[in-house]
């Protein structure tokens, strides 16, 4: 034989006579609902994609167009590819200063081409426009991503 969970509930009613009252047990409401999840979860940090592009087989050096950053935007980075494992890929990652102070590599990395990415990646954008560019020794196609924080 099983026995439900009873709660008993004291109330002083005006007269002061004391009336008890018995109730089945209600399971505590959840620490947070399905709906909060799911609006949390949206609003979580993640890496966003805010560039994806594949460059044409290409021998030497050579840039994509430059892109803006995104307002609030700390964290950027460039995710690039290239395959045929007889050469290397060096990716530059630049920004352009402000009030006319020229241009500048933010971060630099070279990895073989072989079908794995890689990352040059920056934690304290601050500037504006930034753009990547590429360098190989034989001519194969960049597969690149950049991408966002937050």
């Amino acid at each position: 034989m099983r026995l439900a969970n009873i709660s008993l509930a004291v109330v002083i009613t005006a007269s002061g006579s004391a009336l008890v009252t018995a109730a089945p047990a209600v399971a505590a409401p959840a620490a947070h609902s399905e709906v909060s999840t799911q609006a949390s979860s949206a609003a979580m940090a993640r890496w966003r994609t805010q560039r994806h592009e594949a460059l044409g087989p290409s021998k030497g050096y050579f840039s994509t167009s430059a892109w803006q950053r995104p307002s609030g935007v700390r964290v950027m980075q460039v995710k690039a590819r290239c395959w045929g494992n007889d050469s290397q890929l060096k990716v530059n990652l630049w920004f352009l200063r402000r009030w006319g102070g020229g241009e500048k590599v933010a971060k630099s990395g070279k990895w073989r081409c072989n079908g794995k990415y890689g990352i040059v990646r920056i934690h304290n954008a601050g500037h504006s426009k930034y753009w990547a560019t590429f360098s190989l020794s034989k001519k194969h196609t960049v597969e690149y991503w950049v991408q966002y924080y937050k």
